[in-house]
């Protein structure tokens, strides 16, 4: 299975024009980016939709799986929300891949806002059979 990279993710993507463009880059073995959330992604009044926070962890930890050279889709996706992520104000967002077994690859990410960590999430990524 191919992944072409058509560069309109939502998150990641350079060419959507209302995506977030999120840069990478590494730090101590982690994949990270920052970002600030805009009030439209809402669910509380000031605070980050759960459904978004969850997907800003799922792309930082494939972000640290497409850094290690793999190729791989989201199997598994837990969340923990710790704090209330608040809208319109700086994050940053951690992933790393903490285990490999076979076509298994496990990582986890966080959402720290303040220098608090406010999420933290842990995914399964699966390597594709070839077909």
């Amino acid at each position: 299975m191919d992944f072409p990279d058509t560069h309109h993710c939502f998150l990641c993507g350079d060419k959507n024009p209302i995506g977030f463009k999120l840069k990478f880059k590494e730090d101590k073995g982690d994949t990270i980016s920052e970002t600030t959330i805009p009030f439209q992604y809402q669910g509380f009044d000031g605070v980050v939709h759960g459904g978004i926070v969850a997907t800003f962890l799922d792309e930082i930890m494939a972000q640290a799986v497409k850094k290690s050279g793999q190729k791989a889709m989201t199997g598994t996706l837990t969340v923990k929300y710790r704090k209330p992520c608040r809208t319109d104000e700086k994050i940053q967002i951690r992933g790393r891949i903490v285990e490999i077994n076979g076509r298994i690859i496990k990582a986890q990410g966080e959402i720290i806002q303040d220098q608090e960590i406010v999420a933290e999430g842990e995914g399964i990524f699966v390597v594709p059979r070839q077909v």
